[in-house]
């Protein structure tokens, strides 16, 4: 049976009345943008520094909490956010953050306790759509339903739950009503995966192979490392009667599964070692190489926070970042590393393509010059002047 994929309540944590001391209420905003910047180190330590000054500080565990979380930490996770139950237990959120911590553990009981609990303090789509889940992992499609409906009267356009309702229809075998629920998930999430993938496998099912083929197509183009949509219009295609063009979809898609079988591996170790650096790096890796750029750099940023003065690691989180497009990020990572390390010549070069991108072209020349300086016989340094136009100044 398929788990149901769970939205985590990552809130802001604000100030209670508890916590409106100057300093602890700084720390916990730093803390909170070191967290969103993924670094997570960083949160931990200004967390910390604000339980010094406030040791009942409900902010300060909520915000470990969600660091540990996101660090797959469960213990630790569980016991920040226990620690918020104990100081506030109608805190916002942390009954919803303990049930996925529950949820990804396969606890299913504590998590449904934690969500219906949620449920009862806040009023909350989210909760609803959450307790749904777990029915649905405990094998009770009935009370599923019935969760994921009333999620729908808070909110009507909670996409995640439409898409969960159209999951429980498809497992069940009532396909047309799987697709209208599927089209109702895209009006709201157009660019939606899952639902894109669904809608194709359910045309197929109920034998619109041309219509299938026709929303397939894009997907292959803007997801070339998935097995799945190669797969479906392998399908599509056959079904039309298109054998030749079938055989060479299906053919990929045997080779992208045993792809995804390998990096299935990797998730595991890593996901099972949470501190266990190079499994962090190495999952990463394979999520880069296969074209998942976000779910790459949330896992070095992982990574980072087991071994943050990791000059290499660090500037592979700024080459990602420069992929990603979040230039400012890259570059503000590369020059930390050259002043940790003027002669990190590959961090000169990436500087000179962040440059580069954002149309600064004398700053890009010095730090390639730089680069070139330090080592001109480095590989990548000639194979960068190769590439780059020459300085029509010189």
């Amino acid at each position: 049976m398929r788990v149901l994929a769970l939205s985590l309540l990552l809130m802001f944590t604000g100030c209670t009345s508890s916590d409106r001391q100057p300093d602890v209420t700084q720390f916990i905003l730093r803390g909170n943008e070191a967290f969103q910047a993924g670094d997570y180190t960083g949160a931990l330590k200004f967390a910390d520094s604000a339980l010094a000054h406030n040791s009942n500080s409900s902010d300060a565990y909520f915000l470990r909490g969600r660091v540990y979380f996101e660090l797959e930490q469960w213990d630790h996770a569980e016991a920040a956010y226990l620690a918020v139950v104990d100081l506030e237990p109608d805190y916002p959120g942390v009954r919803h953050n303990l049930g996925n911590i529950y949820y990804f553990q396969r606890q299913y009981r504590s998590a449904l306790t934690q969500f219906i609990q949620a449920t009862e303090s806040r009023t909350s789509a989210n909760s609803w759509h959450a307790a749904g889940a777990v029915y649905n992992a405990l094998s009770l499609p009935d009370s599923a339903a019935a969760a994921f409906d009333q999620a729908i009267r808070l909110d009507s356009l909670y996409g995640p739950v439409h898409t969960s309702i159209a999951d429980l229809l498809e497992e069940q075998g009532h396909y047309p009503e799987a697709l209208d629920r599927t089209r109702i998930a895209l009006t709201i999430r157009p660019n939606h995966l899952p639902d894109r993938l669904r809608q194709g496998r359910l045309l197929l099912r109920l034998g619109h192979s041309d219509e299938a083929t026709a929303l397939l197509q894009p997907i292959i183009t803007e997801y070339p490392h998935l097995a799945e949509p190669r797969f479906l219009l392998g399908q599509a295609l056959q079904q039309s009667g298109f054998m030749e063009q079938s055989a060479k979809f299906l053919s990929e898609a045997d080779s992208l599964r045993e792809i995804e079988q390998r990096r299935g591996q990797l998730a595991n170790t890593a996901e099972t070692q949470p501190t266990n650096f190079q499994a962090q790096v190495d999952y990463a890796t394979a999520l880069r190489r296969s074209g998942h750029l976000e779910e790459s750099l949330k896992r070095y940023f992982i990574a980072k926070a087991l071994r943050p003065e990791n000059l290499d690691l660090q500037f592979h989180i700024a080459t990602l970042e420069t992929d990603i497009g979040n230039l400012a990020n890259a570059e503000e990572r590369l020059l930390r590393i050259l002043a940790a390390d003027s002669s990190y010549v590959i961090a000169w070069l990436g500087l000179a393509t962040v440059y580069g991108k954002t149309n600064r072209t004398t700053p890009a020349t010095n730090a390639l010059q730089q680069a070139a300086r330090i080592n001109p016989d480095h590989p990548a340094v000639r194979q960068f002047l190769g590439q780059t136009p020459p300085d029509p100044s010189q």
